[in-house]
């Protein structure tokens, strides 16, 4: 969580949200694709809110893990 990618001036959680995903397909290509979404969670750590997002890379099947700093919208709809 120290490395993680901080979302800032998303507003809300909706944009939030679409700010991580928008940051994962410029990285690996589209979604259902090239990568597919496999699970993603929300933790707190030292007074800020993360979200962990784990994804599957297409064809080959590779799990990589994002954290993303979301205290900037979290909670906000």
């Amino acid at each position: 969580m120290e490395t993680s990618i901080v979302i800032k001036n998303a507003g809300n959680e909706r944009n939030g949200i679409a700010a991580e995903y928008d940051y994962i397909a410029k990285k690996h290509g589209v979604k259902f694709t090239n990568w597919k979404p496999a699970g993603q969670m929300s933790q707190s750590k030292n007074g800020k809110a993360f979200d962990i997002i784990n994804i599957v890379t297409l064809p080959g099947n590779e799990t990589v893990t994002y954290y993303f700093d979301i205290t900037d919208f979290y909670g906000k709809f």
